[in-house]
């Protein structure tokens, strides 16, 4: 067991950083745009590329924020830097639509402003001193920052990316602000950081985190419903980070339960919820959708592997009980296919066939796969179903695969629905 458990930790290695990282290199562009047919940003590059943050960790001394838990939300902004110093917008745009590239195109953070602590995360446990003097001027300041945004952006939206283990404090400002370039800078998108650790050896303790950071999360969708501009509020939850999305639902669903559809919308304005890579149990969330968890969003989508290693051992280490984000091309049992259908805002989409999906041992296909990226780019920022942007049906009818023209497929219904985003030829 112990030997099995070191080659855990080692596969692991693959899905997060050993320290802080502060850049990454821009992932390749989604397929969506490599034929040149479709310019997402059609002269919407702002300037302030900057990311808004919302984070449960301590402050550091050698880097913004350490990996221990605060138990409230800090708020902030970090400015980012896509591309390098000495790169226009206009080869900002060029190259990072461009398959192969003639330069390395770094995102990187380069400096963090925090807000201070966020009123509506206090509780009874927390510390008074950390809420002295004008405790809401915290909420006020980053309410008025997300309806900028909201403000300037065609789209009022906001997209929350919350990462998964051995994850630092950047992670998920590095990958919402890429996020947010290749949507377009079509809706608001916000970082939120939950205290993972970095070391190897940190998983368990994670997942733990992940789980108990349910609370801080749910209070900080409730703040956005209420005090922001935001038509919408969509989560995309990667790996570990899918635990404490689902502990929300789930609580969620309980405390809704017998909340009209109108109340729990106008509340919560929960859009979709899109789970990626997941290495929560499907049992669990079985039982919170039983308990009403699927009246919270509008939609709640998972994607799924079957080549996925890090939950296949994942699933090892908690005795064999399977992964969310794990699939199979063998038809589910007929009860568990009945049980699915009646759930009608459920979509599960298997991403075996997409292009690079098994990559960095499988499990980072979020950012690997051009064929993901723009299906979440098709479904998040057009709202396209997964019928619409090309996707077909499994055999058993349960879940939504990648044909092998989904490239085509999927430009042609961005361009049916959105024909102004088409490149005009000179």
């Amino acid at each position: 067991m112990r030997l099995f458990f070191f080659g855990f930790l080692f596969v692991l290695a693959a899905c997060g950083s050993s320290g802080p990282i502060f850049e990454d290199d821009i992932a390749d562009p989604p397929v969506l745009y490599t034929n040149g047919d479709i310019d997402p940003f059609r002269g919407r590059v702002p300037q302030d590329r900057s990311i808004l943050y919302a984070t449960e960790r301590e402050p550091a001394t050698d880097r913004p924020y350490g990996d221990t838990s605060a138990g409230i939300l800090r708020v902030g902004r970090a400015s980012m830097r896509l591309g390098l110093p000495d790169l226009s917008t206009a080869d900002l745009i060029q190259f990072t639509l461009q398959e192969n590239r003639p330069r390395v195109l770094p995102v990187r953070v380069i400096g963090v402003e925090e807000f201070g602590p966020l009123q509506a995360s206090r509780h009874p446990a927390a510390d008074p001193a950390l809420f002295a003097g004008d405790a809401l001027a915290v909420d006020r300041r980053f309410a008025d920052a997300v309806n900028a945004r909201i403000a300037a952006a065609p789209g009022d939206d906001i997209v929350i990316y919350i990462h998964g283990a051995q994850s630092d404090f950047q992670n998920p400002l590095l990958v919402a602000s890429e996020m947010r370039h290749f949507s377009g800078y079509a809706n608001t998108f916000i970082g939120y950081a939950w205290p993972a650790g970095t070391s190897l050896f940190d998983y368990l303790d994670d997942t733990e985190e992940a789980s108990v950071g349910a609370f801080q999360l749910r209070r900080f969708i409730k703040y956005l419903a209420s005090e922001t501009n935001a038509r919408r509020i969509h989560l995309v939850a990667y790996s570990a980070g899918t635990r404490m999305v689902t502990e929300a639902l789930g609580q969620y669903g309980l405390e809704f339960k017998s909340a009209s559809a109108a109340r729990i919308r106008q509340t919560l304005k929960l859009g979709q919820v899109v789970l990626i890579s997941s290495d929560a149990d499907p049992k669990r969330l079985g039982a919170y959708l039983i308990d009403g968890a699927d009246r919270i969003p509008e939609q709640l989508t998972l994607y799924q592997s079957t080549r996925d290693l890090a939950l296949n051992l994942s699933s090892f280490l908690f005795r064999g009980s399977g992964r969310l984000g794990q699939s199979s091309r063998t038809p589910l049992p007929p009860h568990i296919q009945t049980f699915l259908r009646s759930y009608p805002n459920l979509t599960l989409i298997d991403v075996t066939d997409a292009e690079r999906s098994n990559t960095a041992n499988g499990h980072r296909y979020l950012r690997e796969s051009p064929w993901v990226a723009s299906d979440l780019i098709a479904s998040l920022t057009f709202g396209l179903s997964a019928e619409a942007r090309g996707l077909v049906p499994s055999t058993d009818l349960t879940r939504w695969v990648f044909p092998a023209d989904y490239p085509d497929r999927v430009r042609r219904a961005v361009l049916d629905a959105r024909p102004d985003l088409r490149r005009s030829i000179n």
